[in-house]
């Protein structure tokens, strides 16, 4: 978890959203900050539930959402966005 937060926080991308040009920022565009980062990450662990089909809550909340948002970025207010 400690690898999300710092790399998001820094750089709003981890290597893994560098690779397919993806990063997080604030709902209005800006760059997020470490708070945020520890935010949508600390809730990362809910969009596992239900454990059997690892992220289906977040798919659902994603899919449910008009910015495509789990529930980190909701409570965040980030979202993902092409780099």
């Amino acid at each position: 978890m400690l690898y999300f937060i710092v790399l998001e926080g820094n750089y709003g991308q981890t290597v893994g959203k560098m690779a397919v040009k993806i990063k997080v920022v604030r709902e209005d565009g800006t760059k997020i900050d470490y708070t945020a980062a520890v935010v949508r990450n600390v809730l990362r662990v809910i969009d596992l539930i239900p454990y059997f089909i690892p992220y289906l809550l977040g798919a659902i909340l994603i899919w449910t959402s008009d910015k495509k948002q789990r529930l980190g970025d909701r409570v965040a207010h980030t979202i993902v966005v092409k780099a």
